[in-house]
């Protein structure tokens, strides 16, 4: 497969992608740990799909982008437009996600600290009834 073909395939696949990575937000802000993972598992499917479309990128990525070959050079240029547009979604992907990942992590720090406190005012609770 040509290298323009690859690129306009990831961009395609990362333009399916992005509503997932918002979707993703919005479902971690809800804090639905049941929807999160059912959603995370459709997400894994197209990230499978990320990863086989970079792996057939890869011989590409030993040429250097001088010594290339294209059909022309409206496609060269497209594909380098392309390539473009791929960085910003994926940048906006990992952001989202990177949010998504904070949130739950302050989310998972506040129910830790709920617990904490739920054992020590069950502890204060034994003890006072020892004492009674």
């Amino acid at each position: 497969m040509k290298l323009s073909e690859l690129i306009r395939r990831k961009e395609e696949l990362l333009r399916r992608l992005l509503p997932v990575s918002v979707q993703q937000l919005k479902i971690v802000r809800q804090d639905n740990l049941t929807v999160l993972l059912q959603h995370l598992a459709v997400k894994q499917r197209l990230m499978n799909e990320f990863e086989a479309i970079e792996e057939q990128l890869r011989p590409f990525q030993a040429i250097p982008p001088e010594e290339r070959r294209w059909e022309n050079e409206a496609e060269r240029l497209e594909t380098e437009r392309a390539m473009e547009r791929c960085a910003g979604i994926l940048e906006e992907i990992i952001r989202n996600d990177s949010t998504g990942m904070e949130e739950l992590r302050v989310r998972r720090t506040e129910v830790e600290d709920q617990l904490r406190r739920v054992r020590q005012g069950s502890r204060v609770s034994v003890s006072y009834e020892k004492f009674r």
